[in-house]
C-alpha cells in the first residue's frame, strides 16, 4: 500500500502543480492543404488503435512503452521534465506497481487533451489507459506528430527548429 501512496502522493503533486501553472498553448504548424484538413481541430488526428499509422513508434511503445511516455510527457510538459526522468519513473511504477503507471500516463492524457482541446474519447483517460496503453501511448505521441513537432527529438530542440526557421 505504501506504493499506492507514493504514486497518489506524486499524482497529487503534478496535478496541483498544473493547476497553479498557467501554460502557453503550444504553436500551431502552418495549415496545408492536405487530406486530413477535413479533421475538426478539437478531435484526435488518428483513432486508438491505428498503430500502423506509425510501425516504428507501436514497436518501442509494445518493448519499451516507458520511452514513448517519457517523449509524450516532455512534450506535454515543455520541457521542464525531461524525457529520460519521465521515463525512469514510469518504469519504476511499472516495476513495482503497474497500475501506477496506467495512472500516471492518464493524467498525462488529460494534460494532453486540455491543451489541444481534444474530447475525452473514446473513453475516459484513465479507463482508455487501463484497457489499452500501449495503444493510448502510441495516440498521444501520433497527436504531437499530426501536429508538426517530432516528440523523439524533445522539447528543447523543437523550439530551436522553429527558432531557426524563424531567422
Amino acid at each position: 500500500m505504501e506504493a499506492l501512496d507514493v504514486v497518489s502522493d506524486f499524482a497529487d503533486q503534478i496535478q496541483t502543480e498544473d493547476d497553479k501553472l498557467e501554460l502557453p498553448e503550444l504553436p500551431q504548424p502552418p495549415q496545408t492543404n492536405s487530406n486530413d484538413s477535413s479533421q475538426p481541430s478539437g478531435a484526435w488526428s488518428s483513432g486508438l488503435c491505428a498503430c500502423c499509422k506509425n510501425p516504428c513508434n507501436a514497436l518501442v511503445t509494445v518493448f519499451f512503452p516507458c520511452v514513448t511516455f517519457g517523449q509524450v510527457a516532455e512534450m506535454v510538459d515543455e520541457g521542464n521534465i525531461k524525457c529520460c526522468t519521465s521515463a525512469m519513473v514510469y518504469m519504476g511504477l511499472c516495476l513495482f506497481f503497474s497500475c501506477g503507471a496506467c495512472k500516471l500516463s492518464s493524467i498525462y492524457r488529460s494534460k494532453l487533451r486540455r491543451k489541444f482541446n481534444i474530447p475525452e474519447s473514446p473513453a475516459l483517460d484513465w479507463v482508455t489507459h487501463f484497457a489499452c496503453e500501449c495503444c493510448a501511448l502510441c495516440q498521444e505521441f501520433r497527436e504531437f506528430q499530426s501536429r508538426g513537432f517530432n516528440p523523439c527529438l524533445g522539447w528543447k530542440r523543437k523550439e530551436n527548429k522553429q527558432l531557426s526557421m524563424r531567422a
